[in-house]
């Protein structure tokens, strides 16, 4: 359908429909590309409409509407699938005799294929449906996105790929994007690629979550950790990261204590020289007192997240809390909570 739509082949209606999100955002883009064009004026024709709060008719008004100083209007709904049977009225009717200089694009999750708008629009061939692509179809689908940017990958790398960023196209589409800039145009990715991106993604992420715990910044903390999480990234698996950094932290402490030169101590601790200010800045910050702390905080969330019926994500947002306001010297310990 992509190819259609980049050729100018467009249709007056598309009700866009499933899990898969980001392949319908990616479809509303290239449509938008595609009736609007480039330049100045898309204000003028394109709307946009939520429309279990606007309304279906708000949109169909619209869309009759014609284009001011160009050839198309664009306009689209959110939410086509949260409207009752009755709310639909006067849809079938527009899908019947639409306006040509409009693209009425309808978006939503799960829609009633058993109503007749529906139906309607289904017979005349504007109903597409993106359901969440299995486990087994992501290799391929990384495969050919990585061929769009002119990249190869392998299939022992495609497979690792899946494996590391889930099934959420959003994040494996980000990746591949890395990967095209680690590897360059025409470059090949492997298994070893893939697993040196998402290393040092992962080790960057979980070094700005220490700093920003060492700094005694809640809020940045906490924002973090919500991009960490979005990311699919396991609590656990962050509260290990912690206590790894936790114990360079200590480490470096001591060294720099001892007197020992900065590039040893990159070294002794076992990160790569241009990490060392990630572990030296919060090491200087943070008292051994609030060190101590932030360990007993860790090995209580690590038996928390082990044993607990406490939602996971809950626990270690809890936790994060608590290891920043340690550093920045406001919190209370951890007996008195």
């Amino acid at each position: 359908m992509l190819g259609a739509i980049a050729a100018g082949q467009l249709d007056p209606v598309y009700c866009l429909h499933g899990a898969e999100r980001f392949l319908i955002d990616r479809c509303v883009l290239a449509l938008r590309a595609a009736v609007l064009g480039p330049g100045a004026g898309h204000g003028l024709n394109h709307d946009v409409f939520e429309l279990k709060e606007a309304g279906l008719t708000a949109a169909l008004n619209a869309a009759q509407t014609l284009p001011m100083f160009a050839k198309r209007r664009l306009v689209v709904g959110r939410g086509i699938d949260l409207l009752k049977s009755e709310e639909l009225e006067g849809l079938a009717d527009y899908v019947g005799d639409p306006n040509p200089s409009t693209c009425l694009v309808l978006t939503g999750e799960k829609i009633d294929g058993r109503w007749k708008p529906f139906q309607v629009m289904r017979k005349a061939g504007f109903v597409h449906e993106f359901p969440r692509l299995r486990d087994r179809e992501l290799p391929s689908w990384i495969a050919r996105e990585a061929s769009a940017r002119k990249i190869a990958i392998d299939a022992d790398g495609a497979q690792a790929l899946a494996e590391a960023a889930g099934s959420d196209l959003g994040r494996l589409s980000q990746a591949l994007e890395q990967l095209s800039l680690y590897v360059g145009t025409g470059g090949r990715i492997q298994r070893a690629e893939v697993e040196t991106l998402i290393a040092e993604t992962r080790e960057r992420g979980v070094f700005e979550l220490t700093k920003a715990i060492g700094d005694g910044n809640v809020n940045r903390a906490l924002s973090l950790l919500g991009n960490m999480l979005a990311n699919r990234e396991p609590p656990l698996r962050i509260q290990f990261m912690l206590v790894r950094q936790m114990r360079q932290i200590w480490r470096a402490k001591e060294l720099v204590a001892a007197g020992t030169p900065r590039m040893e101590i990159a070294g002794a601790v076992g990160i790569a020289p241009f990490f060392l200010d990630d572990v030296l800045v919060p090491a200087r910050r943070m008292s051994e007192t609030a060190l101590e702390r932030s360990f007993r905080r860790l090995y209580q969330s690590d038996r928390s997240l082990k044993s607990s019926r406490i939602d996971p994500e809950l626990s270690i947002t809890r936790l994060i809390r608590q290891l920043a306001e340690d550093a920045r010297g406001t919190a209370t310990s951890p007996r008195s909570r």
